[in-house]
């Protein structure tokens, strides 16, 4: 079972707190991880269509598998002005 450890920011960071290390399936996606944050945060997988998830300063595709032992960034976007 691989584990992903995520960097979380804004209001999944106050939810989560800033790093957690999350278990997935074999074979799970990015989308899988942050439907799985999603759960632990208590929010609907819809709500987070606007979560940008980053890895060595790149946009990761929702549907890249993740890799076990993987870092992740996981950026919540911020609004106003």
């Amino acid at each position: 079972m691989p584990e992903v450890h995520v960097r979380l920011s804004g209001t999944m960071a106050r939810r989560l707190g800033a790093r957690r290390t999350v278990a997935l399936e074999r074979g799970a996606t990015v989308d899988d991880l942050v439907a799985a944050l999603a759960r632990d945060a208590g929010f609907d997988p819809p709500e987070l269509r606007g979560l940008a998830v980053v890895s060595g300063g790149a946009f990761v595709p929702r549907g890249r598998p993740v890799a076990d032992g993987e870092e992740l960034d996981v950026l919540v976007p911020v609004s106003g002005g």
